[in-house]
């Protein structure tokens, strides 16, 4: 009986420890870090990535290596990936990793010293350790045909220019020519005796005459022969706006086409000027809202109604009725004609 008792307790205390190594070995084995090249051997001058991999629990907290610009005196890291993060074949573990792209220009067997990596637990205040494999990367010498003559060294090849090389020099020949052109322009403008700027130099006269002499600048402009048809009756339409509101006192720059008219209408001005003014307004309303695109004999009729319409509605200046004036006293000394 006793005997039979002790075989059990044998049994169980085996199952035991055989399951604590197991979940230890497991657990150690899914704890790990690794360190690898992509080729153990490179020529001189010749970059390679160097992987640093490390899996842990998603609980732990991991201290990651702060890594120089070289790893050893041979072994210089010419960039470097920022740490990544991805999942494992086990939901309860996490992957961590980071490329180096090192380099070496000294041949030979380089030896490439193990990374250290700390972790902790929460509530747990000593830190753990993973401990990588060392590498080794191997630099080769460029192979040089000893069979073959030494040639001279090839000198520099000068590269093509490029367009951001010339442009501070194009910049400078254009300001350079402007001042040229400005102070020639100044000059040619003062030998004929013409203001510097014509353009704003002030129209004097009525209203109804300075419109026209718009007219007459707006046709000179060719802008629906050049497929500017917009803005053609834009400026069309604001050269009547202004007309009205100089010679009439109607508010048109503010307006729309019906509340024109309207207005129009109020001021009690010539009847016929009104078909015509609508006709206009209609046709550039059609054009810049609508994009009809007017034929050219209607684009020339615009521009016809348009100095009709001014015509039409100038003020008259009333003339004094001669046949109807007063005839002056005739001086004479005849009495019977004083009489």
């Amino acid at each position: 009986m006793r005997m039979t008792m002790n075989m059990n307790f044998r049994h169980i205390f085996v199952i035991l420890f055989t399951l604590i190594v197991s979940v230890v070995f497991t657990d150690s084995r899914a704890q790990k870090a690794v360190l690898s090249l992509d080729s153990s051997s490179i020529k001189i001058g010749e970059r390679v990535q160097l992987r640093l991999n490390v899996a842990l629990p998603k609980t732990a907290t991991i201290y990651w290596p702060a890594i120089a610009d070289t790893l050893t005196s041979k072994i210089e890291v010419a960039n470097k990936t920022k740490v990544d993060t991805n999942s494992t074949s086990r939901q309860e573990f996490v992957n961590y990793s980071q490329n180096l792209l090192i380099t070496s220009f000294d041949t030979g067997f380089h030896y490439i010293p193990p990374f250290t990596v700390y972790y902790s637990y929460s509530g747990d205040t000593s830190r753990h350790l993973l401990l990588t494999d060392a590498v080794y990367l191997k630099v080769r010498t460029v192979e040089v045909d000893t069979t073959r003559a030494i040639r001279d060294i090839h000198g520099p090849i000068q590269a093509p220019l490029t367009f951001s090389e010339i442009a501070p020099y194009l910049g400078a020949i254009a300001i350079v020519g402007l001042i040229i052109g400005l102070i020639w322009y100044y000059f040619w403008r003062k030998r004929m005796n013409k203001p510097l700027f014509p353009m704003l130099a002030k129209v004097v006269g009525p209203p109804w005459e300075i419109a026209l002499q718009n007219l007459v600048l707006l046709d000179d402009k060719k802008l629906w022969q050049n497929g500017k048809i917009k803005e053609y009756y834009s400026e069309l339409t604001d050269i009547l706006r202004q007309y009205l509101f100089q010679q009439h006192g109607i508010e048109a720059m503010e307006m729309i086409t019906s509340e024109i008219l309207v207005a129009y209408d109020s001021a009690g001005l010539q009847p016929e000027g009104r078909a015509i003014l609508s006709s206009i307004l209609v046709q550039a309303d059609y054009t810049k809202f609508a994009k009809a695109i007017p034929q050219r004999s209607e684009n020339e009729l615009s521009m016809t109604y348009a100095k009709q319409f001014l015509e039409t509605t100038k003020p008259v200046v009333a003339l004094p009725d001669i046949k109807n004036a007063a005839k002056p006293p005739i001086q004479t000394t005849d009495p019977e004609l004083k009489a």
